[in-house]
């Protein structure tokens, strides 16, 4: 990256528990798949071990020298008005619309071409 100032101390990532006791078949192989319990995004378990990494890369991007340019300029990149192409969906007009640094589309709707969304 290049950015990145030298880290003084080897990081140090959360530990990540294994069970083995889950194992899939397919096509008759045993296929085993210990950090299923990360697949539940809404466990504590999963919660805290997403925490814990969270902190270990903002500790590491906080030296990056360059990541406020960046932000600001992918923010300046990204920051327009969106429209998407109409769609008529029985008597309906739909499209979306983004203004600039909303996080998803919003669905419009219209009577016609010509009405207020």
């Amino acid at each position: 990256m290049g950015s990145l100032s030298p880290v003084d101390s080897p990081l140090e990532y959360p530990k990540a528990r294994r069970d083995e006791s889950v194992v899939d078949y397919y096509h008759g192989v045993p296929i085993s798949d210990p950090y299923r319990w990360l697949e539940d995004p809404d466990s504590e378990e999963t919660k805290e071990f997403v925490k814990k990494q969270v902190a270990l890369t903002e500790s590491v991007l906080k030296t990056c020298e360059t990541r406020e340019n960046l932000r600001a300029r992918l923010k300046e990149v990204f920051e327009f008005e969106r429209y998407r192409v109409p769609f008529r969906q029985g008597d309906k007009c739909f499209f979306f619309y983004n203004k600039g640094l909303q996080p998803q589309d919003v669905l419009y709707v219209q009577d016609s071409l010509d009405a207020k969304p």
